[in-house]
């Protein structure tokens, strides 16, 4: 089957990554997840030659090694590292590690054979279940575990005469979850200061990324310690004002999201 060859580069270090063209796209993310060795719910962003932030999917065009992309994570947890230990310490291994593991065998297979074998899924499908298992245990819930394991993502389709306009409860749920998981990464300072600039290119971040990013803002413009915010009141408002948007071409969410950066 037809493949594609990625050249990109993670804190100035060269990768590739091979997958195939139809390959879903939650599939590509976590082949670029693994190389950046980042965390299931932090926020991974790719840049082209040209300093324009492109869409990590299967439609990523070709490139060559002398025109790499750049991969950047640009929002992580900063207490996943503590959690880690306090896992492995209780587990007497390092699940995440293992997880870490196993991508990269994936990878190295999609790069050498251009298709990942059913025993290296089943492998990666037992890691899952282990994980969903201990997550799912409630004296457990206090090391911060989860993993979103919904099959794929709903994305707004620009054809929006065949679809109906009202987001589904199923959808409004699965971006608030998501939104919950992400809510307390540590947005590099780096978009922090994109986020203020005029050319910042919202159409390249998800509903539930967003979120993050009006959540920074409302700190960084000390709203919260001003009028006493409780994190938890503010992340429902968010979601709130998210839900309440239909899927139109103009007055939707991420129209929402521009204003209050003017």
């Amino acid at each position: 089957m037809a493949t594609k060859l990625i050249y990109f580069t993670v804190n100035g270090t060269p990768e590739q990554a091979e997958f195939l063209v139809d390959c879903p796209a939650e599939d590509v993310k976590d082949l670029f997840r693994c190389a950046a060795e980042a965390g299931p719910h932090a926020i991974l962003k790719l840049y082209n030659p040209k300093g324009n932030i492109i869409n990590i999917s299967p439609s990523l065009e070709p490139n060559s090694p002398t025109s790499c992309y750049k991969l950047e994570v640009v929002a992580a947890d900063s207490n996943s590292e503590p959690l880690a230990a306090e896992l492995a310490g209780a587990l007497g291994f390092d699940l995440s590690s293992m997880e870490k593991r196993l991508q990269g065998l994936e990878k190295n297979i999609l790069i050498e054979a251009g298709e990942t074998p059913a025993v290296v899924y089943e492998m990666k499908k037992q890691v899952d279940s282990f994980q969903e298992k201990l997550e799912s245990v409630e004296h457990l819930s206090w090391l911060g575990l989860f993993k979103d394991l919904s099959e794929g993502t709903h994305k707004p389709s620009p054809f929006y005469h065949k679809r109906t306009l009202h987001k589904t409860r199923k959808e409004c749920e699965h971006v608030r979850e998501k939104f919950l998981q992400m809510s307390s990464l540590e947005v590099s300072e780096e978009v922090r200061q994109y986020l203020k600039t005029p050319t910042f290119d919202n159409w390249q971040w998800e509903d539930a990324e967003i979120m993050v990013l009006l959540q920074v803002m409302y700190t960084d413009l000390d709203f919260i310690a001003a009028f006493n915010i409780e994190p938890e009141v503010l992340q429902q408002f968010l979601f709130e004002v998210y839900r309440r948007y239909n899927n139109i071409p103009f007055h939707n969410f991420k129209h929402c999201f521009l204003s209050p950066r003017w």
